[in-house]
Protein backbone atom coordinates (compact mmCIF):
# COMPACT_ATOMS: atom_id res chain seq x y z
CA UNK A 1 0.00 0.00 0.00
CA UNK A 2 1.21 3.49 -0.85
CA UNK A 3 2.46 5.42 2.19
CA UNK A 4 0.75 8.55 0.86
CA UNK A 5 -2.61 6.85 1.41
CA UNK A 6 -2.11 7.51 5.13
CA UNK A 7 -1.35 11.21 4.74
CA UNK A 8 -4.04 13.75 5.52
CA UNK A 9 -5.30 16.10 2.85
CA UNK A 10 -5.03 19.85 3.37
CA UNK A 11 -8.74 19.96 4.14
CA UNK A 12 -8.35 17.24 6.80
CA UNK A 13 -5.39 19.07 8.34
CA UNK A 14 -7.49 22.23 8.51
CA UNK A 15 -10.37 20.34 10.15
CA UNK A 16 -7.97 19.01 12.77
CA UNK A 17 -6.70 22.51 13.52
CA UNK A 18 -10.28 23.73 13.94
CA UNK A 19 -11.06 20.86 16.32
CA UNK A 20 -7.92 21.55 18.31
CA UNK A 21 -8.96 25.18 18.79
CA UNK A 22 -12.48 24.10 19.75
CA UNK A 23 -11.19 21.58 22.30
CA UNK A 24 -9.07 24.19 24.04
CA UNK A 25 -12.28 25.81 25.31
CA UNK A 26 -13.90 22.57 26.51
CA UNK A 27 -13.78 21.00 29.93
CA UNK A 28 -11.88 17.73 30.33
CA UNK A 29 -15.10 15.69 30.71
CA UNK A 30 -16.51 17.19 27.51
CA UNK A 31 -13.37 16.21 25.59
CA UNK A 32 -13.54 12.66 26.99
CA UNK A 33 -17.22 12.37 25.98
CA UNK A 34 -16.37 13.57 22.47
CA UNK A 35 -13.48 11.10 22.23
CA UNK A 36 -15.66 8.16 23.33
CA UNK A 37 -18.40 9.13 20.86
CA UNK A 38 -15.84 9.45 18.06
CA UNK A 39 -14.34 6.03 18.85
CA UNK A 40 -17.83 4.49 18.81
CA UNK A 41 -18.47 5.98 15.37
CA UNK A 42 -15.10 4.71 14.08
CA UNK A 43 -15.85 1.21 15.38
CA UNK A 44 -19.31 1.24 13.76
CA UNK A 45 -17.72 2.37 10.48
CA UNK A 46 -15.15 -0.43 10.71
CA UNK A 47 -17.93 -2.95 11.29
CA UNK A 48 -19.83 -1.64 8.28
CA UNK A 49 -16.75 -1.82 6.06
CA UNK A 50 -15.97 -5.34 7.29
CA UNK A 51 -19.57 -6.43 6.58
CA UNK A 52 -19.54 -4.87 3.11
CA UNK A 53 -16.23 -6.54 2.26
CA UNK A 54 -17.47 -9.90 3.53
CA UNK A 55 -20.62 -9.65 1.41
CA UNK A 56 -18.62 -8.65 -1.67
CA UNK A 57 -16.24 -11.58 -1.35
CA UNK A 58 -18.92 -14.26 -1.17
Amino acid sequence: MDAKAFELSLEQQFQLQCLQKEFQDLERDQVIDYLVETMQQIMARDNLIRDLMKNELF
